[in-house]
C-alpha cells in the first residue's frame, strides 16, 4: 500500500508541476475552510476538493481505477476534477473583500490593492504559454498546420462520393480527420503513441528512419484498399514510386501526394 501511495505522490508532483501555485491552492483551500460560511460554496470549494484530493492518494483508489480502466497511466485525471483555478480566484476574491470591508475609510482602495497584488502573485508563479514551443500561431481558422488542409484537399472525395484510404507520414496523422473525416487512415495515433506500443506494418514502413522500401508499402497498402499515400518530405525511397504505376498528383511544402491506379482497380474489382 505505502508503494501504491507513493506513486500517486509522484503522479501528483508530475501534475502540478512547480510548487508555487499549488502552494497558493492549498493556502486558498485553507483560508476559505475558515472564512467561507455558505454551505454550497463550502460544498464546492472545499469540501470536494479535500475529498478528491485525499481519495486520489487512498491507494485503494489507485487499485480500483487500474482494475476498472484496464491501465494506471490516465489517473492523473482525477486531479481535473479539482477546481483549483476557482478555489484560488475566488479565495483571492473573498481575502479582498474582507480586507475592504474592515475600514471604513479607503477600505475599497485596500481591497482593489489586496485584488492587485494577489493577481501578481499568481502572475508570477506561471510561464508565459504563447513562449512554449508546442505553441505557434494559426494559420487557418481549424487551427491545424495549413499543409494538412492543402494535402486533404487533394486527395478528399467530391461530395457523395465513397470515403477513400490514404497513409500519411507520422507528423500529419494527427491532423487529418480533424479536418476531413471522408479521409480513411490505415493508421493513426495509436500507432504513433510509443507507449501505447501497436504495431501496423505499413507504419512500420513508412516509419523507417531513412528509407522507405516502396514496394513493401505498395504491398501492403495494396491489400488494405487504400489508394493515396503522402509519403514524408524528409526521407528517401527505394526507388521511384511511378515504376510501380503511382502518380504524382502535387508535392505540397516538400510533401509528395501520390494515386494508386492499381489500387483502385483492384477496389473496382473486389466490390464492382
Amino acid at each position: 500500500m505505502y508503494g501504491i501511495f507513493m506513486e500517486s505522490v509522484v503522479i501528483f508532483k508530475n501534475y502540478v508541476g512547480g510548487r508555487y501555485l499549488i502552494v497558493l491552492f492549498l493556502l486558498a483551500l485553507f483560508y476559505l475552510l475558515f472564512a467561507e460560511k455558505n454551505k454550497r460554496r463550502r460544498a464546492m470549494l472545499v469540501y470536494m476538493p479535500i475529498s478528491l484530493l485525499l481519495a486520489f492518494f487512498f491507494p485503494i483508489t489507485r487499485k480500483a481505477f487500474v482494475r476498472l480502466m484496464g491501465e494506471g497511466d490516465t489517473y492523473y485525471r482525477i486531479l481535473w476534477l479539482i477546481p483549483m483555478g476557482i478555489v484560488i480566484a475566488y479565495g483571492g476574491v473573498k481575502l479582498a473583500g474582507s480586507v475592504s470591508g474592515r475600514w471604513e475609510k479607503g477600505g475599497q482602495w485596500a481591497g482593489r490593492l489586496t485584488l492587485v497584488l494577489l493577481a501578481a502573485a499568481v502572475m508570477c508563479g506561471g510561464t508565459y504559454v504563447y513562449a512554449s514551443q508546442y505553441m505557434s500561431k494559426a494559420e487557418n481558422p481549424y487551427h491545424i498546420p495549413q499543409k494538412v488542409i492543402d494535402i486533404c484537399d487533394v486527395i478528399a472525395p467530391e461530395e457523395g462520393e465513397e470515403r477513400i484510404w490514404a497513409v500519411f507520414p507520422t507528423d500529419l496523422v494527427y491532423f487529418v480527420r480533424q479536418y476531413d473525416t471522408d479521409i480513411q487512415l490505415l493508421y493513426g495515433r495509436e500507432m504513433v503513441e510509443p507507449k501505447w506500443q501497436y504495431a501496423e506494418p505499413v507504419h512500420t514502413v513508412m516509419n523507417h528512419p531513412t528509407t522507405i522500401d516502396i514496394g513493401e508499402l505498395l504491398t501492403l497498402t495494396r491489400e488494405r484498399n487504400c489508394t493515396y499515400i503522402v509519403l514524408p518530405y524528409n526521407k528517401e525511397v527505394s526507388e521511384n514510386p511511378e515504376n510501380f504505376g503511382l502518380e504524382l498528383l502535387d508535392t505540397i511544402e516538400g510533401y509528395p501526394i501520390y494515386y494508386d491506379p492499381v489500387a483502385a482497380q483492384i477496389i473496382e474489382e473486389k466490390f464492382g
